[in-house]
């Protein structure tokens, strides 16, 4: 079937009546959808492609009159071309469905004779080529025409008919068309415009289709339309009713609206108090939720579907009047029918107001149109959920195909294989009794082993996000929060019965994976999507209280070079540590290299028994491990594809990705491979009596390798963990980087790149273009976002919202860990301010515009200062942690200037240290420099590391002078403070008369300087 929605919409400019009429062409489920009078403009198509969530195409009018707008609703055909008319008036395509190809058009006429007939000609012409290329297609020409055909039929009050030989009647009869609608209904008085108050109608829309097309296979329709004054014309044709049709996977999900009327809640409530009673009767709590969910569940679905269904049936009777009374001449209406056809248009049209307003509130992401003032707004736009985040096509064994059956086939097969354990006890027994790791204390173990508490419980289900996908139940965190006194202690029973048990009910073993396609990868391939499990909420309360329990003790087990899921840590510091070794590869001994280690699904493929035994080597109790050991046992699930829902499968590896749990468990299995590392003879790199030889950011694991001999001892070290936790090295994606010079292409089949991408940075030797590699791409994918939203109707603080959420936000994560030169941080800020001006005159200074909103300002953030804030922000951790082994390399540096707490009291100029530094840290010391504030009296002038100073045009540093306590520039005209000094009085006077020449030196060639420290 291949079937078309057309209405003239009369202008969609404004955003609730634009969603209102969405929501309306949605309704009929017609693979296209032609508005015309769309008044679009060129900046409008990729905001309204966002918003429809499909390919839409546009031919723009103005934003008063004209335009055209043809959406693909649920096409899966093949669109083969494409023609728009510059004027905004026709979209021309042909189209391929079923092994059928059609000519489409969707039409809006001119008011005018003349302007009209030239309309049909440039069709015409369009027509007259293509029918060379496709001479077997159908014709199908859908839209306003503003043309009436037979005046004394098709007008109200009737007219004389129109001359037979009139413009449109030739081009009907040129390509063969019929009217389909008169020919189904040779004598009816039905009009698809009026005037607002009915007294003059008119049918000015029409489907002119191949008079080839068998027309009883062909329906066609008028429907009234809420918000303009035509109405729609429909047609289908039921020509290929031997072809598979789309099946769309779905499933229950409550509309959270249900739970704020008093009668559901009545009921709701009479059931748990029902259920807990025959729960605390018979002593059986598990069995007994899954069957309350399940009455709680048919009730909200028979409550919602009858809901819908009194809407619906509100709305037929609205339109099925406005219609009835329609198809009568208006003059013979009595005027009560009258105001009631009034009345039926104006709530038909705020029934869709209403609709669009609900979609507005229901939207993950709000339209930025209206209610700038409230931030979520501006997050994120629609994306285009149907396309992107689902497989409709995938290669399999090479072939490409788009057959929803053989790819459901696949992707079951594919998981049930991925998810087939391979566990072997014996590899897994022998590899954890030959480490020796760090276990949890006693008070730990206690805290992790207490019974769960109704508090626990609770806290639990206030910490559930709010308006996110449910499991397969379909009841939303909401209708927890709803009914928390009632549920909690309910769930408290089921969780124990289930931990004793070692085994959830049913539905809380059940999981729906949905496949999310890897950024910048391939779709064709399934290996390019990751799956992400949608798991029933009393799942994850149970989770979400373990998790809690668990994150709690991982201080003290995972080592420091673990960055992922642990508060406080950050993923800056992998980054910097290998950008650290590559800036100074002199202090690294021998040649050095850095492996990059990837591993195939590593959460999707480590093993449950090895988690388990995990848990009870780090010291945890027989209470928490049986916990865990219930979320895993059974656990089964299906995926959610185009087709349909695919065969349940056990999952009998792997953590849950959407598991509360999974991240602080995956944690243990990784901690457990850095202790093999480390306690295995591969040698690491030693930098400042340090050995590094690992970092780690959940399953992102870098080794520091001494040379390139290292790189075969380091794969088979991880191969007897792969054995036994699941985990198998992906060597094909496994790369390597020379920390000095190396010749090779690659070592033991793993290449030696010279740049590379790592945790989302592009790794290179070379410290400028390490900032253009990483700058530059995100600059340009800055500049097209805020590009489409440059001529919005959009206020100032919109705007300002906007550079930071589509601005900043993609700027944010490089500059946390890389230099930002200042020709980049220049066309980063003027790229923002133009933005926020409309690339047009800037009426406000910039000073103003970063003050708060009390002071007169915008709260607006430049990037310069916001750049600045982030290189401190290195130097707070670093000042908090000076030790830590993020830190060994410019802790070193620093070492050399008295260390990080001195210089940053010292009155430097970072051009003039005595060192060198890396951009990176010379840009965090110069951000510091900017605030600050020196003590310049005589006695607290510092004579290191001043830029007034100098020697050779460098500050001084001398280590024994400073080891010695010779800090202040008064202390060398001080001859007792100097023989403090361990009583070296010799050494002293030495050290006086060197420093006393030097000064005199420094006097005579920057007597300014030193005036104004003898003063």
């Amino acid at each position: 079937m291949l079937s078309f929605v057309s209405l003239n919409a009369r202008g969609l400019r404004n955003s609730v009546k634009r969603k209102a009429l969405f929501l309306f062409a949605k309704q009929f489920k017609s693979d296209f959808v032609y508005f015309q009078e769309s008044h679009s403009n060129e900046n409008d198509s990729n905001f309204w492609r966002s918003q429809w969530g499909n390919t839409i195409w546009l031919s723009h009018g103005t934003e008063r009159s004209a335009g055209v707008a043809s959406l693909n609703n649920r096409f899966n055909g093949n669109v083969l071309t494409t023609q728009c008319d510059l004027d905004g008036h026709f979209i021309c395509q042909v189209i391929e469905h079923n092994d059928s190809t059609y000519l489409v058009s969707n039409i809006y006429g001119y008011n005018t004779k003349k302007e009209n007939v030239n309309l049909l000609l440039s069709i015409e012409n369009i027509f007259t080529g293509w029918l060379v290329r496709f001479p077997n297609v159908f014709i199908l020409l859908g839209g306003d025409f503003n043309i009436i055909l037979d005046g004394s039929i098709d007008k109200s009050p009737p007219s004389q008919p129109y001359n037979s030989d009139s413009y449109l009647t030739d081009f009907i009869r040129r390509f063969k068309l019929i009217d389909i609608w008169r020919e189904k209904n040779p004598n009816s008085r039905l009009y698809t415009w009026s005037n607002k108050s009915g007294s003059r109608q008119s049918r000015l829309d029409y489907w002119l289709i191949s008079d080839s097309l068998n027309k009883d296979y062909v329906d066609v329709s008028i429907c009234p339309t809420p918000l303009t004054d035509h109405k729609a014309i429909c047609i289908s044709l039921n020509i290929s009713a031997g072809s598979t049709l789309t099946t769309h996977s779905s499933y229950w999900k409550l509309n959270c609206s249900a739970l704020q009327n008093g009668i559901v809640q009545y009921k709701i409530k009479d059931m748990i108090s029902l259920y807990w009673s025959k729960a605390n009767k018979e002593n059986c709590f598990g069995l007994n939720w899954d069957l309350l969910k399940y009455e709680i569940g048919k009730y909200l679905r028979k409550f919602g579907a009858e809901a819908v269904k009194d809407r619906k049936a509100e709305e037929l009777k609205i339109v099925s009047n406005i219609t009835n009374l329609s198809c009568r001449d208006f003059d013979s209406l009595t005027k009560e029918e009258k105001e009631g056809l009034s009345y039926s248009q104006i709530k038909l049209d705020e029934m869709y107001r209403q609709k669009a307003k609900g979609a507005f509130i229901r939207s993950r992401s709000k339209w930025l149109e209206e209610g700038e003032q409230n931030s979520r707004y501006f997050f994120s736009l629609e994306k285009y959920r149907s396309t992107n985040n689902s497989i409709s096509k995938l290669n399999i064994n090479g072939a490409i195909t788009e057959d929803h059956r053989k790819i459901s086939e696949f992707c079951s097969k594919f998981y049930k294989d991925l998810y087939s354990s391979q566990y072997s006890p014996t590899a897994s027994d022998n590899f954890l009794n030959s480490l020796s790791v760090k276990m949890i204390s006693e008070v730990d173990r206690e805290l992790c082993d207490m019974p769960i508490s109704l508090e626990e419980v609770q806290q639990a289900i206030n910490q559930l996000k709010n308006n996110k996908s449910p499991g397969c139940d379909g009841l939303s965190s909401e209708f927890y929060k709803s009914f928390i006194a009632e549920l909690s202690p309910f769930l408290l029973k089921v969780f124990i019965e289930s931990i004793e048990n070692e085994c959830l009910p049913t539905s809380l073993t059940q999981g729906i994976t949905v496949l999310i396609p890897k950024p910048n990868k391939d779709k064709l391939f399934l290996d390019n999507w990751r799956p992400i499990c949608l798991l029933n909420n009393d799942y994850k309360i149970l989770a979400l209280l373990l998790a809690r329990r668990l994150r709690s003790v991982l201080d003290s087990i995972i080592d420091e070079t673990q960055s992922g899921f642990m508060s406080k840590r950050h993923i800056g510091n992998n980054i910097r540590l290998i950008l650290d070794i590559l800036d100074y590869p002199e202090m690294v001994e021998e040649g050095g290299l850095m492996l990059f280690v990837d591993f195939y699904k590593a959460f999707d493929t480590v093993e449950h028994p090895f988690i388990l035994q995990s848990l009870k080597k780090f010291g945890f109790g027989e209470f928490f491990s049986s916990a865990i050991k219930s979320l895993y046992n059974n656990s089964n699930s299906s995926i959610r594809l185009p087709g349909g829902m695919s065969p349940r499968f056990n999952v009998s590896r792997g953590i849950r990705q959407g598991c509360p749990a999974s991240p602080y468990l995956f944690l243990l299995v990784a901690q457990l491979l850095s202790v093999h590392i480390k306690s295995s003879e591969i040698n690491g790199i030693n930098i400042c009596g340090r050995e590094l030889i690992i970092s780690q950011l959940a399953d992102d694991t870098t080794l520091f390798l001494r040379d390139e001999n290292q790189v075969s001892g380091a794969i088979n070290t991880i191969e007897k963990f792969s054995m036994a936790s699941g985990l198998r090295l992906n060597i094909n994606k496994c790369e390597s980087m020379s920390i000095k010079d190396c010749m090779k292409s690659s070592i033991c089949s793993i290449p030696v790149k010279s740049e590379l991408v790592h945790l989302g940075i592009t790794i290179t030797k070379d410290q400028q273009k390490r900032s253009l590699l990483n700058f530059n791409p995100i600059i340009q994918r800055t500049r097209k976002k805020l590009n489409q939203w440059l001529l919005r109707d959009l206020s100032l603080r919109g705007r300002t919202l906007l550079s930071k959420t589509e601005g900043l936000s993609r700027l944010t994560y490089p500059a946390l860990s890389l230099y930002v030169d200042k020709k980049h941080i220049t066309e980063i800020d003027k790229l923002l301010f133009n933005f926020l001006w409309k690339n047009r005159t800037h009426h406000m200074k910039k000073s103003v515009l970063t003050n708060d909103y009390e002071k007169g300002g915008l709260n607006f953030i430049d990037f310069c200062t916001l750049n600045n804030t982030f290189k401190i922000s290195w130097l707070k951790h670093f000042f908090k942690n000076p030790n830590s082994i993020w830190n060994v390399i410019p802790c070193h540096i620093l070492s050399k200037l008295g260390g990080l707490s001195y210089f940053l009291t010292c009155n430097y100029n970072i051009d003039k240290v005595p060192i060198k530094m890396s951009s990176f840290h010379r840009q965090a010391f110069l951000s510091w420099s900017l605030i600050f504030k020196h003590n310049f009296s005589p006695n607290k002038y510092y004579i290191w590391n001043n830029k007034d100073i100098l020697f050779k045009h460098k500050s001084l540093f001398i280590d024994y002078w400073f080891n010695n306590n010779i800090i202040f520039v008064d202390q060398l005209f001080n001859r007792d403070v100097c023989l403090d000094i361990k009583g070296k009085v010799d050494i002293v006077q030495g050290l006086l008369k060197q420093s006393l020449e030097i000064f005199f030196f420094f006097f005579n060639a920057n007597d300014t300087a030193f005036s104004r420290i003898l003063l």
